[in-house]
């Protein structure tokens, strides 16, 4: 839909909206209950009654770059965040929906602090908005809203696909953390050997390297193109520092205890492709698929009984120690094989709507800047 902005009302935020902070509340004092308390981010712990529903929440205290949201049914909002809803007739509760999260990081670019950004709430509630006729916004929130549903659609779809690949990987191996199928087990640092990442100085002259660093490990277990992989500059490397195809790299050390340990199969082929020092390569020397073996190291169970632990205040991490001494169940090569061939199946389909999600996202952005920009 074209729309003519120039003919839109100007207004700021508190002048068509009421801005209500969330109440104090502690969860040792607090009985559980059917309702989740939210506060500047995510679910924290649950009461027994709730003072929101529905609700355009904004983060109030200690903010983080995501700090819009809509939380949908009720829900216990505490005081480290805020809701908004129109107060005048002027103004739609959907279009107002999409408008705060198009004013996200203009409301995180207020937010105030060193150790924690809090949001300068005066400043934010001068922010300007602007508003359509009523029929305009009622058009404009219908569009995003189905752009975001058929979004919500393709992730739900990967989702199932990865719950599939999950299900046949129990059904074929049994419980991996606990050996129930009682397979041979050998230690990993039998199947291959290891190699710490990287160090090197940012300020280095020399040939440009691509790296793969913590932020590269999303929800993926393979990487094949490299093409939004950061690179440094380096005089010179050992070839040991390069990686191989179907090398296998772990995440070593972060703060979040959820990325330590996971692992992604790397086909780098032609490109020179190096990792950092806050990673582990692994290099197999005997028979064993990737797949299968990533499948086993990335399963919850396998993961918490016997990869993660905690050493040092704040920060997880593993080692080559901790790596080798894995215990790995190995079934037979062709269960592997074939347990592969159903999982490459599967990863096909999810690229294919992978890129849907891509192109939706996309539009969804486009129509967004279009919008409100």
């Amino acid at each position: 839909m074209k729309v003519d902005k120039s003919k839109w009302l100007s207004c700021t935020l508190d002048s068509v909206c009421d801005i209500q902070f969330g109440t104090r509340i502690v969860k040792k004092q607090t009985e559980a209950g059917q309702y989740y308390v939210y506060g500047g981010g995510g679910a924290t712990f649950t009461t027994k009654s709730y003072n929101r529903e529905n609700a355009i929440t904004v983060s109030r205290f200690a903010l983080s770059k995501e700090c819009t949201r809509f939380i949908e049914g009720k829900f216990f909002l505490n005081d480290s965040g805020l809701t908004l809803h129109p107060k005048t007739n002027l103004l739609l509760f959907q279009f107002l929906k999409w408008h705060v999260f198009a004013l996200n990081d203009k409301i995180y670019s207020l937010a105030r602090g060193a150790a924690q950004k809090n949001l300068d709430v005066k400043r934010f509630s001068k922010l300007l908005i602007k508003l359509p006729k009523n029929n305009e916004q009622c058009t404009i929130a219908t569009e995003l809203d189905t752009l975001q549903k058929m979004i919500d659609g393709y992730k739900a779809q990967i989702a199932d696909l990865d719950v599939l690949a999950q299900s046949i990987f129990v059904d074929t191996f049994g419980n991996v953390a606990v050996n129930d199928k009682c397979w041979d087990i050998i230690q990993m640092g039998q199947l291959g050997n290891f190699k710490n990442g990287l160090n090197y100085s940012k300020g280095e002259i020399g040939k440009p390297l691509k790296i793969i660093g913590v932020g590269d490990f999303q929800n993926i277990k393979c990487l094949s193109s490299f093409d939004n992989i950061s690179y440094i500059n380096i005089e010179d490397i050992s070839q040991e520092y390069l990686l191989h195809n179907e090398d296998i790299v772990f995440v070593r050390s972060n703060g979040n205890k959820n990325l330590v340990g996971r692992c992604l199969e790397v086909f780098p082929n032609s490109t020179e492709v190096t990792f950092s020092g806050f990673c582990i390569r692994f290099r197999k020397s005997v028979e064993i698929i990737n797949k299968y073996l990533i499948a086993t190291l990335t399963d919850i169970g396998f993961k918490n009984t016997h990869i993660l632990k905690s050493n040092g205040i704040g920060i997880q991490n593993i080692n080559q120690k901790l790596l080798s001494s894995l215990p790995i169940p190995v079934p037979p090569i062709g269960m592997q094989k074939k347990y592969a061939a159903q999982v490459e199946a599967i990863e096909k389909q999810k690229e294919l709507i992978r890129q849907q999600l891509a192109d939706a996202e996309t539009l969804m952005k486009e129509r967004m800047q279009y919008y409100f920009s």
